[in-house]
C-alpha cells in the first residue's frame, strides 16, 4: 500500500490485509444511512465520506484506542484529525447529522504492510531480573519502521 492513496472503509466487510476495517450503519427505523464510502487518507490525516442527501453540517467524532475523544462540527464531507494521532492502534469514527437519527460508525484497524512483521524474534531471561529481546525488521519494512515491545505481568 502507498501512503498517498485513499483506502475505502467498506461497510460490513473486511478489507484484505494490510488494513482491516469494519463499518456499522445506524439510522432511524432500520433505514440505510445516506452516509457511505468512508475513506481515510493516512498521509493527510483526513476522513471523508459521501452522502446521498445534502446536509449543511456533520458531527465528526474520532475515538482513539486510549478512549481520548476528538469531536468537531464540519460543513462538508471531510474531517481532519491531528497529525500526531497514532494510527497503529486503530481508530473508531462516528459521523452524525445533527438533529437527526442519521449516523455512520466505522472502526479502522491497521494490520501493517505485508512483509513488515518482525522476524527471528527471541527473548532470553537472565536471573529473573533482566530480559533481553532481539528481532530483525521485516524484509519489506520501510527504513523508518519502528517496532515496540510491551511487557505485561500475568496473574
Amino acid at each position: 500500500l502507498k501512503t498517498d492513496r485513499y483506502y475505502t472503509l467498506h461497510s460490513t466487510k473486511a478489507i484484505a490485509s494490510p488494513y482491516r476495517t469494519y463499518a456499522v450503519t445506524i439510522s432511524a427505523e432500520g433505514q440505510e444511512s445516506p452516509i457511505t464510502n468512508m475513506n481515510v487518507d493516512m498521509r493527510k490525516m483526513e476522513l471523508s465520506w459521501e452522502s446521498s442527501k445534502n446536509f449543511s453540517t456533520y458531527n465528526c467524532t474520532i475515538i482513539k484506542r486510549d478512549m481520548e475523544i476528538i469531536e468537531k462540527e464540519v460543513n462538508s464531507t471531510l474531517c481532519t484529525f491531528p497529525v500526531d494521532t497514532p494510527l497503529h492502534k486503530g481508530l473508531f469514527f462516528i459521523i452524525e447529522v445533527p438533529k437527526t437519527n442519521i449516523s455512520k460508525k466505522c472502526t479502522f484497524l491497521p494490520g501493517g504492510m505485508n512483509g513488515s512483521a518482525i522476524e527471528n524474534f527471541s527473548c532470553v531471561i537472565y536471573n529473573v531480573f533482566l530480559m533481553n529481546c532481539t528481532w530483525q525488521a521485516g524484509r519489506d519494512a520501510p527504513a523508518d519502521t519502528q517496532y515496540f515491545l510491551y511487557w505485561q505481568n500475568s496473574r
